[in-house]
């Protein structure tokens, strides 16, 4: 992939490299892609038809599309170079239910397994039960797509593939796209996701983000993170918008731990957020999916390391960050000013992986029934008028 510019190209390439696995679900997400083929040409189509299939007889579908771009860190939505990147067309399927009047919608963003996680043997069950509820409510969804027009089946192996920044500016520009269909309520509109997903859904409740690029007093409505990483792409002192959050987290998630999580909540909390948590003793990663907990015995993480990766005020990422690569005699001003390339770079990622890295998880739960439940009487809760 084309790297834009030279201080972003070694900030890409670690994040991509550093945190695949933390935004996956892991090998659930692998078994979606191994049961369900994605065709090469057209993969656009072949999902956003998946997706329409959700619907009742009664509900109106359609393609979506609006122009994107591909920035490499959230630093360039926040001073809007993000405009001098190349540009990506994005779609979704947006299912709505018929009603006379304007109806709020859910925009579900995709995780590391890419959009075949919406609908595959092992998820399908969980987004089924979900959408139905929503839309018999008079909820409707718009369910995102930003790997297949970019060529992309998934990113738990390389989040290089589609940079994190680049799928939260796809999810900011979609509720912007959203908000112009006279048929939705600009003022009730949702976001959710899974694992990467939920890092997103996150990361849109940044005031600093939502206001670069929708403008003053434009913000999602209500948000639901599930199993989301919160070491990544956030902010260490969050502006929260306000929006109704709901936390949906597993106690046993050893691949993204719930703790960080709950600390930046009580961080947003702190900052004047509307937001509560949902926490399940015993309920491991990937808990929504259709299958027991098994074990990922090559499931990567760095959680343990003595860093995180989240963001300084600038969008930057923080100094502790940075005391740690001068720990092990990297630079990153170096790194910054220089630029590196990809194999100096995996001498990087190899030696900070040698000393604070590991692998082996849990992951699965077949809790789907109660999971989808919770969303959606969520959404239908935050998102209706009050009875």
């Amino acid at each position: 992939m084309f790297l834009y510019a030279t201080p972003f190209r070694f900030l890409s390439i670690f994040l991509s490299l550093m945190v695949a696995l933390a935004f996956s679900t892991a090998q659930s997400e692998q078994r979606d892609l191994d049961s369900e083929k994605v065709e090469v040409v057209p993969r656009d189509v072949k999902h956003i038809k998946a997706y329409k299939k959700y619907a009742g007889k009664s509900d109106i579908t359609e393609t979506v599309e609006f122009v994107s771009y591909d920035p490499a860190m959230n630093i360039q939505i926040l001073d809007g170079s993000y405009k001098e990147t190349p540009e990506a067309i994005v779609k979704g399927a947006l299912l709505l239910p018929k009603r006379s009047e304007p109806v709020p919608v859910v925009i579900l963003s995709p995780d590391s397994g890419g959009p075949g996680s919406f609908y595959s043997r092992w998820t399908k069950p969980f987004w089924k039960r979900t959408t139905k509820a929503m839309l018999k409510e008079g909820i409707g969804i718009f369910i995102l797509d930003g790997f297949a027009t970019r060529g992309i089946d998934k990113t738990y192996d390389d989040q290089s593939r589609y940079f994190p920044a680049a799928q939260i500016l796809d999810t900011l520009l979609a509720f912007k796209t959203l908000t112009s269909d006279p048929r939705i309520d600009s003022k009730r509109i949702g976001i959710s996701g899974h694992s990467r997903g939920a890092t997103t859904t996150f990361a849109v409740l940044e005031k600093r983000l939502t206001d670069a690029v929708l403008g003053d007093d434009q913000y999602f409505a209500a948000a639901l993170p599930m199993a989301a990483t919160c070491q990544n792409n956030l902010f260490i002192n969050p502006k929260p918008t306000p929006s109704e959050i709901l936390v949906f987290h597993g106690l046993a998630d050893d691949y993204t731990p719930a703790s960080p999580c709950i600390e930046h909540a009580e961080r947003m909390k702190a900052a004047g957020a509307d937001i509560k948590l949902v926490l399940k003793k015993g309920w491991y990663h990937s808990f929504y999916g259709d299958y027991q907990p098994n074990a990922c015995t090559n499931c990567v993480y760095f959680y343990k390391c003595p860093f995180d990766f989240l963001l300084a005020d600038d969008g930057h990422l923080n100094q502790k960050f940075q005391k740690y690569l001068n720990s092990i005699n990297e630079d990153y001003e170096t790194l910054l000013a220089t630029g590196i390339k990809g194999e100096k770079w995996i001498r990087v990622y190899r030696k900070i992986f040698s000393k604070c890295g590991s692998m082996g998880v849990t992951i699965g739960g077949g809790h789907w029934r109660e999971s989808a439940d919770i969303v959606s009487e969520f959404f239908i809760q935050a998102l209706l008028p009050k009875q």
